[in-house]
């Protein structure tokens, strides 16, 4: 948790993506504080996703860090990158993709770039964590930026 709040004590951590969708794959969630209705909504496909009635924020956090690359969370080899559910992202070859309507969108820092479809195999290693990739599944739909329309 961040230390952030006014107090100076624990609080949230003010952190800036290109969209959801990349903060997503950094291992975050919606913020309770100031997008509470996605936190709430996330937090419900996250309990549905690994069979639970409900789920606390900081058990969210805790499967969350575990599992993104920046804590050493095991890099995860992707076979068929088109079952994956949009808003997921890999690396492959050097670069960054979000998978979005059965097609890859290339992440650059100012957007996404060129839609190719996705192949039907390729050497990809899941980058958005596990669990979040389960939430997607179970029907979170994250925002995108606008390059990705």
């Amino acid at each position: 948790m961040g230390r952030n709040a006014p107090s100076g004590g624990a609080g949230w951590t003010e952190l800036f993506f290109l969209d959801e969708v990349t903060a997503l794959a950094a291992g975050h969630r919606p913020c309770f504080y100031c997008r509470r209705r996605a936190a709430k909504e996330f937090a419900r496909c996250f309990a549905t996703a690994r069979g639970l009635p409900t789920v606390t924020a900081p058990e969210m956090d805790a499967v969350l860090h575990r599992q993104r690359c920046a804590s050493g969370g095991a890099f995860v080899d992707v076979g068929d990158v088109r079952s994956l559910p949009d808003g997921t992202m890999v690396a492959s070859a050097g670069k960054y993709l979000a998978v979005r309507d059965g097609r890859l969108l290339e992440w650059y820092f100012e957007g996404y770039r060129v839609a190719t479809p996705a192949p039907e195999t390729m050497a990809a290693r899941l980058l958005t964590p596990p669990a979040t990739v389960a939430t997607l599944n179970a029907g979170y739909q994250p925002i995108w930026h606008g390059s990705a329309s």
